[in-house]
């Protein structure tokens, strides 16, 4: 470190000493001390090999954790190298870091903390530690943060830092612990303000008290509100029949409409033979009138012959012989013509009855067409309510321990879906259910809610958290609830299921699954755990849901996914995505963080679907321990 990095270090440090004396030894001052320490710190060539600077808090709030991620997105980088920001709550979860910090005030045992980073180049940060415990200590006085050094500690961890802060560092004991006799009268003090305090909390617990009666009378209202839930649940079953009753109307309508429409051109088509007819019995008469006036014209001129030569009787009888079959032959053509005329006006009657009755079926048509329309938006408007009602009755993904990174990629076919997820935190046990129920739709949907209330009584209300026993309890749940029976030539309504109980305590994971399996992606490898090949309902050859158990270590990337993502048919060749795709996907994604992954895959998925329409609801769930 040459000349004009030290002088930058000791105007730096000399800078924020006077700052923070005036505004206090806060969160805020704790995390731009710690940035301003790692950017100085000679970690040797460590740092040339690492994608991240990681910067560790071991405290049981998160409160300098949101301080320092607040900061690092002004000072992204440490001597180079993007920072990442993580927490433990206690010792045993410790992990590797470049720098770590830790305050007495939280209790965690410092001998505990160095035999984890023993024999790693991490920069050990206290506070309130005795002197010569840590490689750098602080502690506050009147506001404003002392520190000492330990440069044998920072030796043997192969860390070196520069002359400029070792001599503005307590140097001995006795100077250390007559800092601790000035923070001993803040103390007394404080207690003071403690004991105060204590006073105003007194009042405040008889207020309290007045609020907890309100609650109570909250709690009653909640219940009132609960029952008000279970008869609008009803009204909705009542519904969902009076639903079914009218998809049967409107298809027995369409079937009408269809073979009226079919009536309808039968008749257009004879109506325009008819016309043809008529037409062509028109031109007959034009062609007879044409003959009559040339047989008139050829008279005329024998009639003229007749006179002017004044031919003889046998002339004049043939004469008169013509005549009368020419009058014949008229009166026969005029004959022709009326009895032509009597069946075309009888004709057009017909015509103009068919149109009246054309113009009925067509006015039914279109009241048949509004009562659909009306009728359709009568069942949208009630499946959009069931939508409602489903979103309200899956629970609040808030639900995942904060020790947990996770995504939900979940993508309903239709309005409402038959694909759930479940989740819940009892004690130090994690509980994350992903179901495919049959069908999709509104049945879907159906058998969705009746999951999801069967579980939240098996898991909340009986204390279940065993994986196997809650799938088998849930299928007796189900053949009771539906009424179901050993019939071959049925289907089956049910449901495929994957349910996974995290122990932390024990770093455990067990799984149970109904047709649907688990992945487990560990430094990039796939580790697969086959399910049970039966439904959660009625089956020929019913037998206990097996459970599987196993640890797991930190960084273990879990999955859990219904049918829906690998049948879908798209890509080049408008194949299905298949499983075994899905897989090496999940294997590709592993190394990134799990919300990002969750975007990939749903990118993924809609590239590879294209213009092709969905075939089934899709629900995928990853989980990084």
């Amino acid at each position: 470190m040459n000349k004009n990095n030290l002088t930058l270090i000791a105007v730096l440090m000399f800078c924020l000493t006077g700052v923070y004396a005036q505004e206090g030894f806060d969160n805020r001052t704790r995390a731009l001390y710690i940035f301003d320490i790692a950017k100085y710190i000679d970690y040797g060539k460590a740092l040339d090999t690492i994608a991240l600077f990681k910067i560790g808090v071991v405290s049981k709030n998160t409160e300098l954790y949101w301080e320092m991620g607040n900061l690092a997105k002004v000072r992204n980088e440490i001597q180079g190298v993007p920072i990442n920001i993580v927490v433990f709550r206690n010792e045993e979860r410790i992990e590797y870091t470049n720098l770590l910090y830790v305050s007495k005030n939280e209790g965690f045992d410092l001998n505990t903390i160095k035999r984890k980073i023993q024999g790693k180049k991490t920069l050990l940060i206290t506070e309130g530690y005795e002197f010569g415990k840590s490689m750098f200590n602080f502690i506050v006085v009147n506001g404003d943060p002392k520190f000492e050094i330990n440069e044998e500690e920072l030796s043997s961890a192969g860390l070196s830092i520069p002359s400029t802060l070792l001599f503005q560092a307590v140097k001995t004991r006795e100077d250390w612990e007559k800092l601790y006799d000035v923070t001993s009268e803040e103390l007394e003090h404080q207690l003071e303000v403690v004991r105060q305090q204590k006073e105003i909390i007194e009042k405040q617990a008889a207020e309290i008290e007045k609020q907890k009666d309100l609650l109570d009378s909250l709690d009653r209202e909640i219940s009132q509100k609960e029952n008000t839930l279970v008869t609008k649940q009803k009204e909705l079953e009542i519904q969902a029949e009076l639903i079914n009753r009218q998809t049967d109307e409107i298809k027995t309508q369409k079937r009408l409409i269809e073979e009226q429409q079919a009536e309808v051109n039968a008749q257009k088509d004879t109506l325009a033979m008819q016309r043809d007819d008529i037409d062509r019995q028109l031109s007959q008469i034009d062609e007879q009138l044409s003959l009559i006036n040339q047989q008139e014209e050829r008279i005329k001129i024998q009639l003229e012959s007749i006179e002017k030569q004044k031919i003889m009787l046998y002339a004049a009888i043939f004469v008169l012989l013509l005549l009368s079959f020419l009058a014949y032959y008229i009166y026969r053509g005029y004959r022709i013509k009326r009895e032509a005329n009597i069946k075309l006006e009888e004709k057009n009657r017909t015509i103009l009855t068919q149109k009246d009755e054309i113009e009925k079926q067509r006015d039914i048509a279109e009241s048949q067409r509004d009562q659909i329309a009306y009728q359709k938006k009568h069942i949208t408007d009630s499946i959009m309510y069931a939508k409602r009602i489903q979103t309200a009755l899956l629970p609040s993904l808030e639900l995942f321990s904060d020790e947990i990174e996770h995504f939900v990629l979940y993508k309903p076919l239709d309005i409402v879906s038959g694909d759930f997820y479940w989740v819940n935190k009892k004690d130090h046990l994690q509980i994350i259910i992903a179901a495919d129920c049959t069908g999709h739709g509104v049945p879907g949907a159906f058998m969705s809610m009746l999951g999801v209330t069967m579980l939240n009584e098996i898991i909340n209300g009986r204390g279940i958290t065993r994986p196997d026993e809650i799938l088998n309890l849930l299928r007796d749940e189900i053949i009771f609830s539906l009424k179901q029976s050993i019939d071959q030539d049925r289907v089956k309504d049910g449901m495929d299921m994957t349910i996974v109980v995290i122990d932390f305590k024990k770093n455990k994971l067990q799984f149970a699954g109904a047709n649907n399996p688990l992945c487990i992606v560990r430094n990039r490898e796939l580790l697969m755990f086959k399910a049970n090949k039966m439904p959660v309902a009625i089956h020929y050859n019913m037998k206990p849901f097996d459970m599987q158990e196993t640890d797991l270590i930190k960084g273990d990337c879990v999955y859990m996914f219904s049918d829906g993502y690998g049948d879908q048919f798209g890509g080049p060749k408008g194949k299905k995505f298949l499983v075994k795709n899905l897989k090496e996907k999940f294997v590709e994604l592993s190394p990134f963080p799990m919300l990002e992954q969750g975007e990939k895959l749903s990118q993924i998925f809609e590239d590879w679907k294209g213009d092709t329409p969905q075939i089934d609801d899709v629900t995928v769930i990853g989980i990084r321990y």
